[in-house]
């Protein structure tokens, strides 16, 4: 299907894709890795304890990241070229 003379087209921001992608894999690494310490049987180790709790707090920054930059782009999107 050919475009129409003079339409727009959206085009997408190469950083901020990147910038998605790592935060994905941090969103997704931190929470395997609270699955992986919750599997140890209680009461848990003193180190399991502290990586869990770093895994937890990465894992909420990187949730709100995802709001933080989706909010933000949907606000001022990239302007369309021609």
């Amino acid at each position: 299907m050919a475009k129409a003379a003079g339409q727009a087209t959206i085009t997408i921001n190469p950083m901020f894709s990147l910038l998605l992608w790592i935060n994905a894999v941090l969103c997704v690494v931190t929470f395997m890795g609270m699955i992986w310490t919750s599997t140890e049987p209680d009461p848990l180790p003193k180190a399991r304890e502290r990586l869990f709790n770093a895994c937890e707090h990465v894992f909420t920054m990187t949730a709100g990241a995802f709001i933080g930059l989706l909010g933000g782009r949907a606000s001022i999107p990239d302007p369309k070229q021609k």
